[in-house]
């Protein structure tokens, strides 16, 4: 149990003795972890794939006692990897890349991409690609990812109802019974029946998504 220092009201603790009482009243002293930049020869965790070679957004995950976040080339293979029981006890800060601010094809290398993974909102079951087939596509707003999933198809899940066999089934195309979620019932859309596709250059981190935004059209 933490005690009252015995130090009187005046007196002056040494910076010595001040760290060693917080560090006895248990304080968290790991250091606050925040996305990095990513570069063309980072290699994915789970798959070993070069991040440039693969569009997508992206994700890293802060693991206890390293030095630089793990890689993933694609959000599936980040929660793959996140949502392992072994994996778990040692994960801190983990981020993926906002979808509304990247070029699918060619996604940034910024920091400033990346959001906080547990706050994002995902569209799963859509048809855009990532590195290793049928991903997820994160977005900073529950609006901005229904937005995407009213174009592209799909639903709307937050970090929380992201499963492990959810991932292990992941296609392009959503399920024959949509499981209910954390909202209730998951309001999941077919993929429009015109031609959608890829959005050709990054939105402005600052300023949201235009509408009607000319797209490259899909295999």
């Amino acid at each position: 149990m933490c005690t009252r220092s015995p130090l009187r009201s005046g007196w002056l603790a040494t910076p010595a003795l001040a760290l060693a009482l917080l560090t006895g009243c248990g304080v968290d002293r790991t250091p606050a972890r925040q996305a990095v930049d990513t570069h063309p020869d980072d290699t994915c965790a789970v798959c070993g794939m070069y991040l440039d070679s693969s569009p997508g957004p992206r994700a890293e995950a802060w693991v206890a006692g390293r030095t630089k976040p793990l890689m993933f080339d694609s959000t599936r293979d980040f929660f793959a990897y996140v949502l392992q029981p072994e994996n778990q006890a040692s994960l801190q800060a983990l981020f993926v890349q906002d979808s509304a601010h990247i070029d699918w094809q060619q996604p940034s290398h910024a920091a400033a991409s990346f959001i906080d993974a547990r706050r994002a909102f995902y569209a799963v079951w859509q048809p855009l690609p990532g590195s290793m087939g049928p991903t997820l596509a994160p977005f900073a707003t529950r609006v901005a990812a229904a937005a995407f999933v009213h174009e592209h198809g799909g639903a709307v899940l937050g970090f929380d109802e992201v499963t492990p066999a959810l991932v292990a089934a992941l296609d392009y195309r959503c399920p024959a019974k949509a499981a209910a979620g954390a909202h209730g019932p998951l309001q999941c859309l077919a993929r429009p029946t015109a031609s959608t596709g890829l959005t050709a250059a990054p939105q402005s981190l600052d300023s949201p998504a235009p509408q009607g935004q000319s797209v490259q059209p899909l295999p």
